[in-house]
Protein backbone atom coordinates (compact mmCIF):
# COMPACT_ATOMS: atom_id res chain seq x y z
CA UNK A 1 0.00 0.00 0.00
CA UNK A 2 3.08 2.36 0.94
CA UNK A 3 4.64 1.79 -2.49
CA UNK A 4 1.22 2.52 -4.09
CA UNK A 5 0.65 5.58 -2.26
CA UNK A 6 4.35 7.09 -2.59
CA UNK A 7 3.86 6.38 -6.73
CA UNK A 8 0.64 7.75 -6.68
CA UNK A 9 2.33 10.75 -5.19
CA UNK A 10 5.00 11.01 -7.51
CA UNK A 11 3.10 10.74 -10.47
CA UNK A 12 1.14 13.37 -9.16
CA UNK A 13 3.96 16.10 -8.57
CA UNK A 14 4.63 15.18 -11.88
CA UNK A 15 1.27 16.70 -13.09
CA UNK A 16 1.49 19.71 -10.95
CA UNK A 17 4.71 20.83 -11.95
CA UNK A 18 3.39 20.34 -15.49
CA UNK A 19 0.83 22.67 -15.06
CA UNK A 20 2.27 25.18 -12.39
CA UNK A 21 5.56 26.00 -14.16
CA UNK A 22 6.47 29.20 -16.21
CA UNK A 23 7.85 27.37 -19.37
CA UNK A 24 4.97 28.34 -22.69
CA UNK A 25 2.72 25.49 -23.40
CA UNK A 26 3.23 23.53 -26.31
CA UNK A 27 0.10 23.17 -28.64
CA UNK A 28 -1.36 21.63 -31.50
CA UNK A 29 -3.44 23.21 -34.04
CA UNK A 30 -5.92 23.05 -37.57
CA UNK A 31 -6.25 26.22 -39.64
CA UNK A 32 -9.80 26.12 -41.76
CA UNK A 33 -11.09 27.98 -44.45
CA UNK A 34 -14.91 27.73 -45.01
CA UNK A 35 -15.81 29.37 -48.58
CA UNK A 36 -19.31 29.56 -49.70
CA UNK A 37 -20.84 25.71 -50.20
CA UNK A 38 -16.91 24.81 -51.39
CA UNK A 39 -15.54 22.12 -49.30
CA UNK A 40 -13.70 23.18 -46.19
CA UNK A 41 -9.81 24.59 -46.92
CA UNK A 42 -7.32 23.33 -43.60
CA UNK A 43 -3.83 22.39 -42.46
CA UNK A 44 -2.89 21.41 -39.11
CA UNK A 45 0.52 22.00 -37.38
CA UNK A 46 1.81 23.08 -33.75
CA UNK A 47 4.26 25.16 -31.86
CA UNK A 48 4.72 26.81 -28.47
CA UNK A 49 2.61 29.24 -27.42
CA UNK A 50 3.30 32.43 -25.14
CA UNK A 51 0.67 32.54 -22.50
CA UNK A 52 -0.63 35.66 -20.65
CA UNK A 53 3.20 37.34 -21.30
CA UNK A 54 5.11 34.50 -20.45
CA UNK A 55 4.85 35.32 -16.77
CA UNK A 56 3.83 32.24 -14.80
CA UNK A 57 0.83 30.17 -15.89
CA UNK A 58 -1.99 30.17 -13.92
CA UNK A 59 -5.51 28.70 -15.29
CA UNK A 60 -7.01 31.84 -16.56
CA UNK A 61 -5.66 32.59 -19.84
CA UNK A 62 -5.42 36.64 -20.76
CA UNK A 63 -3.02 36.45 -23.74
CA UNK A 64 -1.81 33.97 -26.29
CA UNK A 65 1.39 34.91 -28.65
CA UNK A 66 1.74 32.72 -31.08
CA UNK A 67 5.12 33.25 -32.97
CA UNK A 68 6.06 31.94 -36.56
CA UNK A 69 9.50 31.59 -35.27
CA UNK A 70 8.56 28.80 -33.06
CA UNK A 71 5.90 26.70 -34.91
CA UNK A 72 2.80 27.54 -36.58
CA UNK A 73 -0.21 25.79 -38.66
CA UNK A 74 1.34 25.42 -42.30
CA UNK A 75 0.02 23.57 -45.52
CA UNK A 76 -1.89 23.45 -48.90
CA UNK A 77 -5.24 22.76 -49.97
CA UNK A 78 -7.02 22.18 -52.48
CA UNK A 79 -10.95 22.83 -53.80
CA UNK A 80 -11.57 21.61 -57.40
CA UNK A 81 -14.61 23.08 -58.70
CA UNK A 82 -17.50 21.57 -60.10
CA UNK A 83 -19.75 23.89 -60.48
CA UNK A 84 -20.70 24.45 -64.32
CA UNK A 85 -21.31 28.16 -64.41
CA UNK A 86 -18.07 28.42 -62.49
CA UNK A 87 -16.15 26.22 -64.40
CA UNK A 88 -17.79 28.21 -67.13
CA UNK A 89 -16.21 31.37 -65.98
CA UNK A 90 -12.71 29.47 -66.44
CA UNK A 91 -11.94 28.75 -62.73
CA UNK A 92 -11.22 25.46 -62.65
CA UNK A 93 -9.86 24.97 -58.78
CA UNK A 94 -8.44 27.08 -55.63
CA UNK A 95 -5.52 26.20 -53.92
CA UNK A 96 -4.77 28.32 -50.43
CA UNK A 97 -1.59 27.44 -49.34
CA UNK A 98 -0.97 28.69 -45.68
CA UNK A 99 1.59 30.72 -44.21
CA UNK A 100 0.21 32.43 -40.44
CA UNK A 101 2.40 35.15 -39.20
CA UNK A 102 3.15 36.30 -35.83
CA UNK A 103 0.52 37.78 -33.73
CA UNK A 104 -1.06 38.25 -30.04
CA UNK A 105 -4.59 37.65 -28.99
CA UNK A 106 -5.84 39.21 -25.79
CA UNK A 107 -8.24 39.50 -23.87
CA UNK A 108 -8.98 35.89 -24.48
CA UNK A 109 -10.94 34.29 -21.50
CA UNK A 110 -14.73 35.21 -21.21
CA UNK A 111 -14.65 37.53 -23.95
CA UNK A 112 -17.60 35.92 -25.83
CA UNK A 113 -19.65 36.85 -23.11
CA UNK A 114 -18.52 40.34 -22.61
CA UNK A 115 -18.67 43.49 -24.57
CA UNK A 116 -15.12 43.82 -24.86
CA UNK A 117 -13.52 41.55 -27.49
CA UNK A 118 -9.99 40.74 -28.25
CA UNK A 119 -8.33 44.47 -28.48
CA UNK A 120 -5.06 42.96 -29.79
CA UNK A 121 -6.30 40.71 -32.37
CA UNK A 122 -4.41 41.30 -35.19
CA UNK A 123 -2.64 37.66 -36.30
CA UNK A 124 -1.92 37.71 -40.32
CA UNK A 125 -2.88 34.57 -42.12
CA UNK A 126 0.20 35.16 -45.01
CA UNK A 127 0.39 32.45 -47.88
CA UNK A 128 -1.31 32.70 -51.77
CA UNK A 129 -4.67 31.18 -52.89
CA UNK A 130 -3.89 30.31 -56.44
CA UNK A 131 -7.30 30.80 -58.76
CA UNK A 132 -6.41 28.54 -61.30
CA UNK A 133 -7.21 29.23 -64.71
CA UNK A 134 -9.09 26.41 -67.26
CA UNK A 135 -6.91 23.52 -65.57
CA UNK A 136 -7.03 21.75 -62.21
CA UNK A 137 -3.08 21.50 -63.28
CA UNK A 138 -3.05 24.77 -62.11
CA UNK A 139 -0.31 26.22 -64.86
CA UNK A 140 -1.92 29.27 -65.39
CA UNK A 141 -3.76 31.15 -61.95
CA UNK A 142 -4.05 34.18 -60.07
CA UNK A 143 -2.34 34.60 -57.19
CA UNK A 144 -4.12 35.97 -54.54
CA UNK A 145 -2.11 37.09 -51.29
CA UNK A 146 -3.95 36.36 -48.63
CA UNK A 147 -1.97 39.49 -46.57
CA UNK A 148 -0.51 42.17 -48.55
CA UNK A 149 1.60 44.89 -47.69
CA UNK A 150 -0.08 48.78 -47.43
CA UNK A 151 0.70 50.63 -50.75
CA UNK A 152 0.02 53.16 -52.68
CA UNK A 153 -1.01 52.57 -56.64
CA UNK A 154 0.74 49.10 -56.23
CA UNK A 155 0.44 46.61 -58.94
CA UNK A 156 1.40 43.32 -59.89
CA UNK A 157 4.08 42.33 -62.35
CA UNK A 158 3.97 38.33 -63.03
CA UNK A 159 3.46 36.20 -65.72
CA UNK A 160 1.28 33.49 -64.71
CA UNK A 161 2.97 30.73 -66.63
CA UNK A 162 6.00 30.60 -64.15
CA UNK A 163 4.01 31.67 -60.82
CA UNK A 164 3.42 28.35 -59.98
CA UNK A 165 6.88 27.98 -59.30
CA UNK A 166 7.18 30.81 -57.36
CA UNK A 167 6.70 30.31 -53.22
CA UNK A 168 4.56 32.93 -51.30
CA UNK A 169 7.21 35.25 -49.91
CA UNK A 170 8.40 35.49 -53.60
CA UNK A 171 5.52 36.45 -54.99
CA UNK A 172 5.16 38.94 -52.62
CA UNK A 173 8.41 40.24 -53.74
CA UNK A 174 6.49 41.08 -57.49
CA UNK A 175 4.23 43.05 -55.46
CA UNK A 176 5.26 47.30 -57.03
CA UNK A 177 4.52 50.17 -55.36
CA UNK A 178 4.98 52.37 -52.07
CA UNK A 179 5.66 50.46 -49.22
CA UNK A 180 2.95 51.85 -46.17
CA UNK A 181 2.78 51.32 -42.98
CA UNK A 182 1.74 47.71 -42.34
CA UNK A 183 -0.18 44.66 -43.90
CA UNK A 184 -3.60 44.36 -44.83
CA UNK A 185 -5.76 40.70 -45.24
CA UNK A 186 -6.82 37.55 -43.51
CA UNK A 187 -6.37 37.65 -39.99
CA UNK A 188 -5.82 41.94 -40.29
CA UNK A 189 -8.53 42.90 -42.44
CA UNK A 190 -9.02 45.27 -45.23
CA UNK A 191 -9.69 44.75 -49.21
CA UNK A 192 -7.05 42.61 -50.83
CA UNK A 193 -7.64 42.15 -54.43
CA UNK A 194 -6.08 39.99 -57.19
CA UNK A 195 -7.01 40.46 -61.49
CA UNK A 196 -5.59 42.07 -64.59
CA UNK A 197 -4.41 38.64 -66.19
CA UNK A 198 -8.23 38.06 -67.65
CA UNK A 199 -11.34 39.55 -67.74
CA UNK A 200 -11.71 37.84 -63.98
CA UNK A 201 -11.07 40.37 -60.87
CA UNK A 202 -12.02 39.14 -56.87
CA UNK A 203 -11.65 40.78 -54.00
CA UNK A 204 -11.36 39.99 -50.56
CA UNK A 205 -12.66 42.18 -47.86
CA UNK A 206 -11.12 40.61 -44.37
CA UNK A 207 -11.72 41.65 -40.88
CA UNK A 208 -9.91 40.58 -37.58
CA UNK A 209 -9.77 37.99 -35.24
CA UNK A 210 -12.97 37.44 -32.68
CA UNK A 211 -13.65 35.04 -30.21
CA UNK A 212 -17.32 35.82 -30.36
CA UNK A 213 -19.24 34.70 -33.41
CA UNK A 214 -18.37 35.87 -36.80
CA UNK A 215 -20.84 36.24 -39.38
CA UNK A 216 -20.44 36.52 -44.02
CA UNK A 217 -23.24 37.17 -46.19
CA UNK A 218 -23.99 34.84 -49.49
CA UNK A 219 -25.83 36.55 -51.86
CA UNK A 220 -27.47 34.17 -54.58
CA UNK A 221 -29.82 35.43 -57.41
CA UNK A 222 -32.57 33.32 -59.40
CA UNK A 223 -33.51 32.86 -62.65
CA UNK A 224 -35.45 36.28 -61.96
CA UNK A 225 -32.50 38.39 -60.74
CA UNK A 226 -34.06 38.40 -57.33
CA UNK A 227 -31.19 38.39 -54.60
CA UNK A 228 -31.51 36.09 -51.78
CA UNK A 229 -29.14 36.54 -48.53
CA UNK A 230 -27.73 33.63 -46.53
CA UNK A 231 -26.10 34.36 -43.57
CA UNK A 232 -23.10 32.06 -42.49
CA UNK A 233 -21.61 32.09 -39.29
CA UNK A 234 -19.06 30.60 -37.13
CA UNK A 235 -18.78 30.92 -33.32
CA UNK A 236 -15.01 31.23 -31.12
CA UNK A 237 -14.50 30.16 -27.87
CA UNK A 238 -12.41 29.25 -24.67
CA UNK A 239 -13.04 26.52 -22.46
CA UNK A 240 -10.44 24.33 -20.39
CA UNK A 241 -10.43 20.54 -19.48
CA UNK A 242 -13.61 21.28 -17.30
CA UNK A 243 -15.53 23.24 -20.10
CA UNK A 244 -14.75 26.66 -17.87
CA UNK A 245 -12.90 29.70 -19.00
CA UNK A 246 -10.91 29.52 -15.62
CA UNK A 247 -8.91 26.70 -16.93
CA UNK A 248 -8.06 27.76 -20.92
CA UNK A 249 -4.25 28.01 -20.15
CA UNK A 250 -3.69 24.35 -18.55
CA UNK A 251 -3.21 21.59 -20.83
CA UNK A 252 -6.24 20.15 -22.73
CA UNK A 253 -7.49 23.93 -22.76
CA UNK A 254 -9.10 24.84 -26.43
CA UNK A 255 -9.42 28.40 -27.64
CA UNK A 256 -11.18 28.94 -31.20
CA UNK A 257 -10.99 32.44 -33.07
CA UNK A 258 -12.59 33.11 -35.62
CA UNK A 259 -12.74 36.08 -38.76
CA UNK A 260 -15.35 36.35 -41.66
CA UNK A 261 -14.58 37.87 -45.23
CA UNK A 262 -16.26 38.74 -47.78
CA UNK A 263 -15.81 37.77 -51.50
CA UNK A 264 -17.17 39.56 -54.64
CA UNK A 265 -15.90 39.16 -57.97
CA UNK A 266 -17.18 40.47 -61.34
CA UNK A 267 -18.26 37.28 -62.62
CA UNK A 268 -21.11 34.76 -61.67
CA UNK A 269 -19.97 31.98 -59.15
CA UNK A 270 -22.49 29.40 -59.85
CA UNK A 271 -25.53 31.04 -58.76
CA UNK A 272 -23.83 33.23 -56.16
CA UNK A 273 -22.90 36.98 -56.50
CA UNK A 274 -21.12 37.71 -53.12
CA UNK A 275 -19.80 34.77 -50.90
CA UNK A 276 -18.97 34.26 -47.62
CA UNK A 277 -15.63 33.61 -46.24
CA UNK A 278 -14.61 32.02 -42.76
CA UNK A 279 -11.20 31.06 -41.24
CA UNK A 280 -11.21 29.44 -37.85
CA UNK A 281 -8.22 28.46 -36.00
CA UNK A 282 -8.50 25.56 -33.26
CA UNK A 283 -5.32 26.15 -30.38
CA UNK A 284 -5.27 22.94 -28.71
CA UNK A 285 -2.55 23.55 -25.65
CA UNK A 286 -0.78 19.66 -24.72
CA UNK A 287 1.64 18.66 -22.11
CA UNK A 288 5.26 18.54 -23.16
CA UNK A 289 6.57 15.07 -24.33
CA UNK A 290 8.86 15.07 -21.17
CA UNK A 291 5.55 15.03 -19.06
CA UNK A 292 4.12 12.95 -21.21
CA UNK A 293 7.01 10.34 -20.99
CA UNK A 294 6.99 11.23 -16.74
CA UNK A 295 3.12 10.24 -16.74
CA UNK A 296 3.67 7.26 -19.00
CA UNK A 297 6.56 5.65 -16.79
CA UNK A 298 4.03 6.02 -13.84
CA UNK A 299 0.51 4.91 -15.16
CA UNK A 300 2.63 1.97 -16.21
CA UNK A 301 4.71 1.52 -13.11
CA UNK A 302 0.84 1.53 -11.37
CA UNK A 303 -0.08 -0.76 -13.34
CA UNK A 304 3.19 -3.41 -12.68
CA UNK A 305 1.99 -2.69 -9.11
CA UNK A 306 -0.80 -3.69 -9.29
CA UNK A 307 0.05 -6.96 -11.13
CA UNK A 308 2.80 -8.33 -8.53
CA UNK A 309 -0.12 -7.74 -5.52
CA UNK A 310 -2.34 -9.95 -7.94
CA UNK A 311 0.16 -13.00 -8.01
CA UNK A 312 0.53 -12.02 -4.29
Amino acid sequence: MKKLLGLGTAVALVLGAGVAGAKPLNWSGTLSNFIGDLPTLSATGGGVATLNGGGNIPAHLDSLKLAASRGHVTGTDTNIVTDPETVGNGIAAVIIQFQPGTGTLAPVSGAAGSQSNLTQNVMPIGGVAKICLLSTVCNDFLPLLLTQPTTNGARYQVNTATTNQLTPNQLQGKKLGIPGTGIKGLGVGGLITVGGFSAIRISVEAAPWTVKTATAIDQTNDNTGSAAFHAVTRMGFAHGPASGTTSTAQPSGVLQIVTPSQIRTNLSLGSSKKLGSITTLIVHFVPEPGMLLLLGSGVVGLALLGRNRMRK
